[in-house]
């Protein structure tokens, strides 16, 4: 079976622009996992790996 004549829809970015401001701290937030997280509060080993 041959699957190459269909066409997927370009990305859209999930972000764009500045990065919102944490609401505890007031640093710049990060994009981590699919939505904005606040490092210097989580933590420096947040990621997916360390959950």
């Amino acid at each position: 079976m041959d699957d190459d004549d269909f066409e997927l829809p370009p990305l859209i970015p999930l972000h764009s622009g500045p990065p919102p401001d944490c609401p505890l701290c007031g640093e710049a937030m990060a994009f981590i996992d699919g939505d904005w997280g606040c490092v210097p509060c989580n933590g420096e080993n947040m990621g997916p790996e360390t959950g």
